[in-house]
Formats: structure tokens, C-alpha cells, sequence
């Protein structure tokens, strides 16, 4: 039950976080003057925005933790964070996909594959790094984020939108999750069949 929260609480601060965010990112897009991004650029800013997620998800992480910053009671949150990062990607690419299909060319995509991968395995690195070292969490932007979060959060009518948003993403977690069990355990068996199809085969020619 507690890890259902867990994933419940995350999914709300995962939204909103992203509306934050994308504030934070017009008054970037202002400061260029409205200049399109090149696929650098896009991803340096991701890689910010993912590196301050997983700032602030720490900072809440001691909080849900009581203050423990014990890397096996991060395991569950370090799960969940994996999926949700997963989740983008799987969302960029199928975005791509469809632009393709209907007949936009990828160069006006600015998903690259190998760079959502590198900037998704550096933010995990980076929450690992927080845990070793949690002085570096405690910063002034984190904290901003943080305490914008919480005052959304306690907000009457907005705050129970991204509760709404939170519940959806506890449901998404979960269908993950068992499809994910429900791959592993096909693959196993569908292994295992091989193996005595195989062992079968060698006793009929011997």
C-alpha cells in the first residue's frame, strides 16, 4: 500500500513540476528571443530541467524518508523515477512516429534517441550522486521548486487537478509494471520451451 502512495504522491509532483517548468522554459525561450533551438541546445536545457527534477524528487525523497538518505530506501523512488523517464521517451518516439506518418520529415523533430538515453542515465547518475552526496541538494533552486510544488499542491481547486493527473499516472505505473513482469515471464518460458525442443531433438537423433 505505502508503495501505491509513494508512486501517487510522485505523479503529482511530477506534473507539476512540469508546469513549472514550462514557465521556467518560455522565460528561456524569451531570453533567446524566440529563437528555435538547435538538437543541442534542446538537450542541454532537457538535461537541466531532468537534473532539477531529480534535485527536487531527492529533497522529498528525505522528507517521505524521514531524513534516512540510505540508497536501499531510495530503491522504490529510484524505480519509479526509471519508469516515468521510460515513459517520455516511449511518448518523444511515438510522437516522432506519428509526425512521420503523417508525412513531416524528422529533421523538424528534435527527439534524438541517443542523447534522451544519455540525458535520462545522467539524471538517474545525478540522484545516485545526491545520495552520496546530499549537501549538493541543497540548493536554492531545488528549494524553490520545492516549496512551488507544495503551495500548488494545498491549492484548492488546481491542486486536485494535478491529484487527478496523479492518479493516472499511479494506473500508468502500474499497467507498466505488470507488462513488464508479463514480458519477462513470456520470455522465461518461451526460453525454457526452446530448451526442450531442442533437448527433444538431440534424443531423436541419438
Amino acid at each position: 500500500m505505502e508503495i501505491l502512495t509513494l508512486t501517487f504522491q510522485l505523479g503529482v509532483f511530477f506534473a507539476i513540476y512540469g508546469f513549472l517548468w514550462f514557465f521556467v522554459d518560455m522565460g528561456f525561450m524569451l531570453l533567446n528571443a524566440g529563437k528555435s533551438r538547435s538538437i543541442g541546445e534542446t538537450y542541454f536545457f532537457k538535461g537541466i530541467q531532468y537534473i532539477f527534477l531529480v534535485n527536487v524528487i531527492f529533497l522529498f525523497s528525505i522528507d517521505i524518508n524521514s531524513g534516512d538518505v540510505a540508497i536501499a530506501s531510495l530503491y522504490p523512488i529510484i524505480f519509479i523515477l526509471t519508469l516515468y523517464f521510460i515513459g517520455k521517451f516511449q511518448k518523444n518516439q511515438k510522437n516522432v512516429m506519428m509526425l512521420s506518418r503523417m508525412g513531416i520529415g524528422s529533421s523538424s523533430s528534435k527527439f534524438n534517441p541517443k542523447y534522451e538515453i544519455l540525458v535520462i542515465v545522467l539524471s538517474l547518475l545525478a540522484f545516485i550522486g545526491f545520495v552520496l552526496r546530499p549537501d549538493i541538494a541543497n540548493n536554492q533552486v531545488a528549494f524553490w521548486f520545492k516549496e512551488s510544488i507544495l503551495d500548488i499542491e494545498s491549492t484548492a481547486i488546481i491542486g486536485w487537478v494535478f491529484k487527478i493527473i496523479g492518479f493516472f499516472f499511479l494506473v500508468g505505473i502500474l499497467f507498466k509494471t505488470v507488462n513488464a513482469f508479463q514480458y519477462i515471464s513470456e520470455a522465461i518460458l518461451s526460453r525454457g520451451h526452446k530448451n526442450d525442443s531442442d533437448y527433444d531433438d538431440y534424443e531423436e537423433i541419438s
